[in-house]
């Protein structure tokens, strides 16, 4: 059906920008959306001004802040039954347990289960997390198809998050290899002192990361030697948010 109003437009321009592979170029976005790149570029212009979507400073979009809030709300929802899985892991392992999505060149917690206790770790839904310096991100990383996961690797500076975070990526791709080898990948101190974390992949049936769930404990109460003991409960967790999705 074509887009023959503002508001379809928008819709169309809006699903073109959601699409995997971001940032988008706006004739892709203009030929996926069905509109003309003129239209494309002035919906796209309202879109960035209210937070829905992000220009990269080369030409490209993707999705902004506030579109992934909402997308994380949505999800948040839990239709599907993901909310048990993830209650019962944290139950089980007595720590804090997310799940991420991929969102272009980054991650978004949809999810996050709170452990019963004094302290919380100061994560929360629709937050935004770096590739390469968590495991939820590099559990994605390391089952995306060569290709996507080298353009957000070598394509863009690695920043560091702390002083153990790894910036080469060189050794992000061996730490990638050992992660789809594993089924599981780790982060002691990369993204934020004194947090460690452990994430499996969430794969649709083609394989592709769909998501990740992770547990994120204090270093003070588990050692990097104790974390991959935990892969197996999160391993399983993951499969069973997959099933249900």
């Amino acid at each position: 059906m074509p887009a023959s109003n503002s508001v379809a437009k928008a819709l169309r321009v809006l699903d073109a920008l959601a699409q995997p592979d971001a940032p988008h170029r706006l004739g892709e976005i203009a030929e996926r959306a069905g509109v003309p790149k003129a239209s494309a570029h002035r919906i796209l212009g309202t879109l960035v001004a209210e937070g829905f979507a992000a220009p990269d400073g080369e030409g490209r979009y993707g999705i902004g802040d506030r579109l992934q809030a909402m997308a994380a709300r949505v999800l948040s929802e839990d239709t599907v039954g993901i909310g048990a899985v993830l209650r019962t892991l944290q139950q089980r392992l007595g720590l804090t347990v997310h799940l991420a999505v991929l969102n272009g060149d980054h991650a978004t917690y949809t999810h996050k289960v709170d452990p019963d206790r004094a302290y919380r770790i100061a994560t929360e839904v629709g937050m935004r997390l770096p590739l390469h310096a968590t495991a939820a991100g590099k559990a994605l990383l390391a089952h995306l198809p060569a290709a996507e996961a080298s353009v957000l690797i070598d394509g863009t500076p690695l920043m560091a998050r702390t002083a153990h975070t790894v910036t080469d990526p060189a050794e992000v791709h061996r730490e990638l290899e050992t992660a789809r080898a594993d089924g599981f990948a780790i982060d002691y101190e990369e993204h934020e002192q004194s947090i460690c974390s452990l994430a499996a992949p969430v794969l649709d049936s083609d394989g592709y990361p769909v998501g990740a769930v992770s547990i994120s404990a204090l270093t003070f109460l588990v050692t990097r030697d104790q974390l991959p003991s935990f892969a197996d409960a999160v391993r399983q967790a993951a499969a069973d948010v997959a099933r249900r999705l």
